[in-house]
């Protein structure tokens, strides 16, 4: 059974928030004339060719409507074509490939004219029969404008947008992730839940065909479209799941509880999250297990350190806890590896990756379930899989056979206030429809 639901919050601009996720907020003036033109960036200036321009102070977001510009000016959205360059496609509005090679470095570092992907929309403004303004998505809600006065001047904003909340109720007739693809569940919110229960559940043989799915999730949706975005609505963060699984019944609620990170929780204070993973991705086939075994490239006995899971190239990868990134790199035999340090003297290792996640370096710090990189078959490999290790104090050991380190249940305020997250979650009368009363699960 299919069953959406929206539930407007009019909010406004969030702009604190909204912020941090957009690139370095400026705004910069250059001429892009047929003559060749150095941007170099000296001081509160900006020399352009050999005539320095005082830089304006940091942008201020506007909210819903692009800048102002002259009434005679007509608006076009164009749709970059398969194997059409930016150049070709702003050629016909008497743009030359010396003021697009100019424009494109006015753009960068944000924006890679080069590299726009296909069906990229760009919304242009022409005033008196020449181009006026060019503006661009770069991001759910977040546009450049670059307009022309006596300058080009580049600027970023922020499309208004609104919250909702979704409720979808799944039953499981295939796998869960294939049940939720289709029930149009987002795929961010898929690894949420995903990443929730598989510290409980064994998704290869413990879930079954009858087992139901109830879950509920924040989403911002665009105010105002202005046709350069097709995705009108982003999906955030999980609110509430519960698991119907063979008799077993596990409901969480995402919570933040104070002085700890946010998470999930049972409705009783129990941390609805244990120390690692048991599986560090989705959807996986485990291959082989830990202990001897003949190498089949090698061709001797030796100890198999860890367990391998066979799925698709590309599957994604979480980290299996919260800790720092140790290495990540080429690793001989691994191939492309990570490896993560944990709490309480613990290591893991994710070896014969594809490629790595975004900003997967030495040094940085990850979430539980965060994609750290995407499944391969590099180094001494047969085939596409991951080859997953735990170590405790340099030792290794037997990740099915972890015992996992309990958390603090909440109590006092704490638990007040987890109380007060659940009221809040159950405020949504549609979810009260598959969801009569606040289980409290018994399996930890």
């Amino acid at each position: 059974m299919k069953y959406h639901l929206m539930i407007a919050i009019p909010l406004g601009m969030v702009l604190s928030t909204l912020v941090s996720d957009l690139p370095e907020q400026t705004s910069e003036q250059c001429d892009i004339a047929d003559t060749p033109v150095v941007v170099e960036e000296k001081s509160s200036a900006i020399r352009v060719g050999s005539k320095p321009v005082m830089a304006q102070q940091p942008a201020t977001f506007q909210s819903p409507a692009e800048p102002e510009q002259a009434p005679n000016t007509e608006h076009k959205i164009l749709t970059l074509s398969a194997g059409q360059s930016f150049i070709a496609l702003l050629k016909p509005y008497g743009m030359s490939e010396r003021q697009v090679f100019n424009l494109q470095k006015l753009m960068a570092p944000e924006v890679n004219l080069s590299q726009l992907p296909v069906g990229q929309k760009i919304k242009i403004g022409i005033t008196e029969g020449k181009l006026s303004s060019i503006t661009l998505a770069t991001g759910f809600a977040q546009r450049v404008n670059v307009s022309m006065t006596d300058q080009w001047h580049k600027r970023f904003y922020q499309l208004d947008t609104h919250q909702a909340q979704s409720v979808h109720d799944v039953a499981i007739t295939q796998s869960l992730y294939e049940s939720l693809v289709d029930d149009s569940v987002p795929l961010d919110v898929i690894n949420q839940t995903i990443t929730v229960f598989s510290h409980f559940v064994d998704f290869q043989r413990e879930i079954h065909q009858g087992d139901a799915l109830t879950m509920m999730y924040d989403k911002a949706i665009l105010s105002v479209k202005d046709g350069l975005q097709q995705q009108q609505e982003k999906a955030g963060q999980l609110k509430f799941a519960r698991l119907q699984n063979q008799g077993e019944d596990l409901a969480v609620y995402h919570h933040r509880a104070e002085g700890k990170q946010s998470g999930f929780y049972f409705a009783d204070g129990r941390p609805a999250q244990s120390f690692l993973l048991k599986t560090p991705l989705n959807g996986a086939r485990l291959s082989s297990t830990f202990g001897s075994r003949k190498h089949p490239i090698l061709g001797y006995t030796r100890l198999h350190a860890g367990l391998d899971f066979g799925a698709p190239v590309g599957t994604p990868i979480f980290a299996a806890g919260n800790g720092t990134i140790k290495k990540a790199g080429w690793g001989g035999g691994f191939g492309n590896r990570v490896v993560i340090r944990h709490a309480n003297g613990y290591d893991t290792l994710y070896a014969h990756l594809n490629g790595f996640a975004k900003g997967v370096k030495p040094g940085i710090r990850v979430r539980q379930g965060e994609v750290i990189g995407y499944l391969g078959n590099t180094g001494l490999s047969q085939a596409r899989h991951l080859h997953y290790e735990v170590h405790k104090h340099g030792k290794p050991i037997n990740p099915l056979s972890l015992r996992q380190v309990k958390q603090q249940r909440l109590d006092g305020s704490q638990l007040a206030d987890l109380q007060q997250s659940i009221a809040r979650v159950h405020q949504n009368p549609q979810l009260n429809q598959y969801v009569s009363a606040i289980p409290v699960a018994d399996k930890l």
